[in-house]
């Protein structure tokens, strides 16, 4: 296994029927569904298949979407890298131990960076013998933002120098590491549930979707409407193919979720010849139908994306083609394509996005080899292929700890 770059181990790699008792440790809640979230659920409920036992030791939460959660500290709301965050203000010493003690945990999986009131005292607490690995998934949105993971960083150095290995889902999140901990790391990709999306996509129905389409070509943004995930680029695309005649005929676009700029986007859309929905936020449920209504889906983030887990979702449900903001975290994800990439910044990204769309809808052999190349992706990123990688580090992790717990003359568990 290389101390940097991607993983390049094999499905076999990982010791046959050894089942191994996980935690993850997260400072946010499990309230949500956001990219971390996502990545510590799907990966959990893929490995707890797999045969293995799967707890979560996390912040502050009341409706955990899987079982075996510790709710282990009060949280509050901060604003944090372009978007809003939960960070722990208290956590009781007794609880981590107790938690740690009854889980008897083979490895922790530490969702970094991490705070040092919660995850910090989970690291320095936890069993010699336990094998802890750290899961970078952070893109810095600017200077500020990298500036205060460097702070952070120095704060957490002594906890940091028990983690075992790290990872990272991206390079972009491997180069976070490198910063602002110094740390090298293995880039092991975002899982997402291919099955499960399908699963979800068939439960809905097609006359759901069918319906969500609607007659004519059909656009979709799903995320919050925060600056950094570009909602305001989208409308201005719009604007400028409407003022140079570039779409056609019963062009319609949905435009998913919530945030502190939503209002200000209805208003710019009712201005729009182009009927523009916005049907607020959607479920984990609902997410494929609309998603798979999509002939484009459209994320013109701009800054902050460590990965994109949201194109991958779009390909998976079923979007024709995924269209996305040329940002260093998209860009890793759909592996450079620079059909499927558009700026997101400088005076001609709204001419670059109406053109995009423009050519997707009108040249049918161009998009379809774009869906063809997206669709392949799905297999590098399937949950089914992420686990076994995931689990050659944490198998790695545990050996290397157990190495040195037995050379320093430590007494078992």
């Amino acid at each position: 296994m290389p101390e940097s770059g991607e993983y390049t181990g094999t499905v076999a790699a990982h010791r046959a029927g050894a089942a191994l008792r996980i935690g993850f440790v997260f400072d946010d809640t499990l309230d949500t569904a956001d990219g971390v979230q996502q990545h510590i659920v799907t990966l959990g409920r893929e490995l707890a298949r797999l045969g293995h036992h799967v707890e979560y030791l996390v912040g502050q939460t009341r409706h955990s979407p899987v079982p075996h959660t510790h709710s282990l500290s009060t949280n509050v709301m901060v604003p944090f890298n372009g978007n809003r965050m939960r960070i722990p203000v208290s956590a009781k010493g007794h609880e981590l131990d107790a938690t740690l003690d009854d889980g008897d945990f083979d490895v922790l999986d530490v969702q970094a960076p991490y705070s040092p009131l919660l995850a910090g005292r989970i690291i320095a607490r936890a069993h010699p013998s336990t094998g802890v690995v750290a899961t970078y998934h952070i893109a810095p949105t600017g200077p500020l933002s990298l500036g205060g993971g460097v702070l952070l960083g120095a704060i957490n150095h002594h906890t940091h120098r028990r983690i075992d290995v790290v990872t990272a889902v991206s390079d972009v999140a491997a180069d976070y590491a490198r910063t602002t901990a110094h740390a090298a790391s293995t880039v092991i990709p975002n899982p997402i549930d291919v099955a499960g999306l399908l699963s979800r996509r068939h439960t809905a129905g097609a006359d759901t979707v069918h319906r969500l389409h609607g007659d004519g070509p059909h656009v979709v943004f799903m995320g919050r409407f925060v600056a950094r995930k570009g909602a305001e680029n989208l409308l201005d695309a719009l604007r400028w193919g409407e003022d140079h005649d570039l779409f056609p005929e019963g062009l319609h676009v949905t435009m998913a979720g919530k945030g502190p700029l939503l209002e200000a986007c209805r208003s710019r859309a009712a201005a729009l010849r182009t009927p523009v929905r916005f049907p607020g936020f959607i479920t984990e449920a609902d997410k494929p139908a609309l998603l798979g209504s999509a002939d484009i889906a459209v994320f013109p983030s701009i800054s902050g994306e460590s990965f994109g887990i949201v194109l991958l979702e779009a390909v998976a449900s079923g979007s024709h083609v995924v269209l996305a903001g040329d940002n260093p975290g998209y860009r890793s994800t759909l592996l450079g394509d620079e059909n499927a990439l558009f700026p997101v910044k400088g005076t001609s990204r709204a001419q670059a996005l109406a053109e995009r769309i423009q050519r997707t809808l009108a040249d049918g052999a161009w998009s379809d080899a774009m869906h063809e190349r997206q669709t392949a992706l799905l297999h590098r990123y399937d949950v089914t292929t992420v686990a076994p990688q995931v689990l050659y580090v944490y198998e790695r992790a545990i050996a290397q700890r157990r190495a040195m717990d037995g050379a320093s003359g430590s007494s078992g568990r």
